[in-house]
């Protein structure tokens, strides 16, 4: 049986994130998927500026725009678009983005399986010496069985390590739908350095143009109650566009977990990364930038760990909720404000050129959700307020059309 220090099950952004950093730090990795690569993922692709300074690789191999400007409209009315002197978004493919961060993991020691989806995952041990942990963990696939001083779930948020070990956050859950549409003969030039945003007609979500080097993404995104208005929705969005929504390609959906703060994460020699931990930004409803922050801070608990100066990982989930955590809360107040009654900022955004430089800084990870709330001031408290306020009238609303 092969013996690992860890084991990272999921060859996603957080997963390979994690795995290219242990192996740098001189750990040995074993990293795993299930399907083969370069494998498909739905996902909109956007990786904002924020979240590509996170990790310490190039991405401009992978990268098929960079965006510069929005179009924004409300209730697929009128659309209006701005522009900013500097890049703001990159949109790549998670099939070549995926591809290209496990190979870099690869590269830098990391043993990658591709095609070997996990059938069983036992834990023994979840404290003590290093020698009781050094087989703590006993992972099997078709091919065999791994054992490792720790796991890292990076599988999702049904994956299969949160499902065997009971490591698995509460959480709240979005739903997405998407599709691609083809341009042959290239994509149209209003779109290759602008991407679209339709707000305040989805439940929680909007719906989204990217463009990609030879095609269109599009899609829409809400609670999960409301799943049934995403597909008449994405047709409403391809049809206010011109984009056919018969002519739709790769259709297909997707779950957005929330994270409910506090809840587990980590649990001895096992923790929880990007989506797998819920780790969805609620605003926005993109989980690269903290698929990323994820894997950093599991890859150094777990280094701990190795190193003998922690006795399992129960400092990762610390450092989640110390660093991540609180602006996560935040983008959830501003998101339950924003989809309580959207037309005033969309009208702000529409006017206000300091809003709109402001939603730029923070889209390029030069400002924070947290920095706006301190910008506010005395009126901090009153957004928790009706923010909490907001959100209990959506939860009655729910409940009274059940």
């Amino acid at each position: 049986m092969a013996t690992y220090d860890a084991i990272v099950v999921g060859a996603g952004p957080a997963g390979s994130t994690t795995a290219l950093a242990l192996a740098r730090g001189g750990a040995s990795v074993l990293l795993l998927d299930r399907a083969r690569f370069p494998r498909d993922k739905p996902c909109g692709g956007g990786v904002t500026l924020r979240a590509a300074s996170c990790v310490e690789i190039d991405l401009s191999p992978v990268v098929e725009r960079t965006i510069t400007g929005a179009r924004f409209s409300l209730r697929l009315g009128p659309a209006f678009q701005r522009r900013y002197e500097a890049p703001l978004t990159y949109m790549t493919q998670r099939s070549r983005l995926d591809a290209f961060l496990a190979e870099a993991a690869s590269a830098a020691g990391a043993a990658f399986h591709d095609g070997e989806p996990v059938r069983a995952v036992e834990v023994g041990s979840s404290g003590g010496s290093a020698s009781a942990l050094a087989r703590a963990v006993t992972v099997r696939t078709d091919r065999g069985s791994y054992a490792s001083t720790t796991l890292i779930g990076a599988d999702g948020a049904n994956g299969v390590v949160g499902l065997a070990t009971g490591v698995r956050p509460r959480v709240e859950e979005a739903v997405a739908l998407e599709g691609n549409v083809p341009c042959p003969h290239g994509v149209p030039e209003a779109w290759r350095e602008t991407l679209g945003l339709d707000v305040g007609g989805l439940a929680g979500g909007y719906g989204w143009v990217f463009p990609k080097g030879d095609h269109l993404n599009v899609g829409v995104g809400a609670w999960k109650y409301a799943a049934f208005t995403l597909r008449p929705k994405l047709a409403e969005l391809c049809r206010r566009y011109g984009l056919g929504p018969t002519g739709l390609e790769k259709l297909r959906g997707h779950h957005l977990p929330l994270r409910v703060p506090g809840s587990t994460i980590a649990r001895g020699p096992v923790a929880m990364v990007g989506d797998a931990a819920g780790l969805v930004d609620p605003l926005a409803g993109e989980g690269i930038h903290t698929a990323f922050r994820s894997g950093g801070l599991a890859a150094r608990a777990t280094m701990r760990l190795l190193a003998g100066d922690a006795d399992d990982l129960s400092s990762y989930q610390r450092a989640v909720d110390r660093r991540l955590q609180p602006e996560l809360t935040a983008s959830r107040w501003l998101q339950e404000l924003f989809h309580f009654a959207p037309p005033p900022y969309f009208a702000v955004m529409r006017r206000s050129e300091k809003f709109w430089r402001f939603f730029c800084h923070l889209i390029r990870g030069e400002m924070t959700y947290l920095d706006f709330l301190r910008m506010i001031g005395p009126l901090r408290p009153a957004v928790g307020f009706f923010a909490a306020a907001a959100q209990r009238r959506r939860l009655a609303r729910l409940a009274g059309a059940r």
